[in-house]
């Protein structure tokens, strides 16, 4: 904790780290206070700095869809520090019991993310996801991690083609990305920016292992978007969301361990 304890030194007023809730590669995040209000504080390793993702975009987009009440409000932020300070929201990570959770719950959670899907793309966004996928080309140079690329990139080209229009995306949505407290809000929106509306659809019900119940749930909540749940089309996405998984890996330990 003492480089970050360091790092906050230079935020203005009163900042205290309390306890450290989660830790990777990238970042590390902290439970604290900045000037008297609960928060969440975000600072970066120096691997950050070398992924293709921008932290000014991030917070722009966070800004943006304030008034969608799908995100934590930013209370802060330090772009050559990286650092971001966001308010803490009470809730937890939905578990998806029977006991907890109902198919109402589902149909929220389409509904969330047809919220942010419909919202306008800004003017100014950042295209991170095709940035992060020219980078790990760069990365990925060992004939077999050319091979997997490849197959990624084939799929994900072959995809794009059912004529949808990009959307406004989360495109990093799994159950440690997701908060309930009577409703649902999306954390760490490092890769948002545009991309197709199946990505985040089909990162939901691979990682939340959804049932065929729970998917005409949540497609109910998306409204008019219910193509865009077929089993066939979804399955496709996930196969390319599963490659992308195995070459984010390989690119982050490429770039940690130069």
């Amino acid at each position: 904790m003492q480089p970050a304890l360091e790092k906050i030194q230079s935020i203005p007023g009163r900042c205290i780290l309390e306890c450290e809730l989660s830790s990777s590669s990238i970042s590390n995040v902290y439970l604290g206070v900045l000037n008297d209000v609960k928060a969440v504080i975000r600072v970066d390793l120096p691997v950050a700095s070398r992924l293709a993702i921008d932290r000014q975009h991030e917070v722009n987009v966070l800004k943006d869809i304030s008034y969608l009440g799908l995100a934590p409000k930013v209370l802060y932020s330090d772009i050559a520090e990286g650092i971001l300070i966001w308010e803490y929201i009470s809730g937890a990570q939905p578990l998806f019991t029977i006991e907890e959770f109902n198919t109402n719950t589902f149909y929220q959670l389409g509904s969330c993310l047809y919220s942010l899907h419909s919202h306008p793309i800004p003017k100014n966004y950042v295209d991170i996801f095709s940035n992060s996928m020219d980078l790990y080309q760069s990365l990925l140079v060992d004939s077999s991690e050319k091979i997997l690329f490849n197959k990624a990139l084939n799929l994900y080209n072959e995809l794009l083609q059912d004529g949808k229009h990009k959307v406004l995306s989360h495109n990093d949505l799994h159950p440690a990305n997701l908060l309930w407290d009577q409703k649902y809000y999306f954390l760490d929106w490092e890769y948002s920016g545009v991309n197709h509306p199946c990505f985040d659809i089909a990162s939901l019900i691979k990682s939340l292992k959804l049932n065929e119940r729970e998917i005409h749930e949540m497609s109910l909540g998306y409204k008019f978007g219910s193509n865009l749940f077929h089993i066939d089309k979804v399955n496709k996405w996930i196969e390319f969301i599963e490659y992308l998984e195995k070459i984010w890996k390989i690119s982050v330990a490429k770039i940690s361990d130069s």
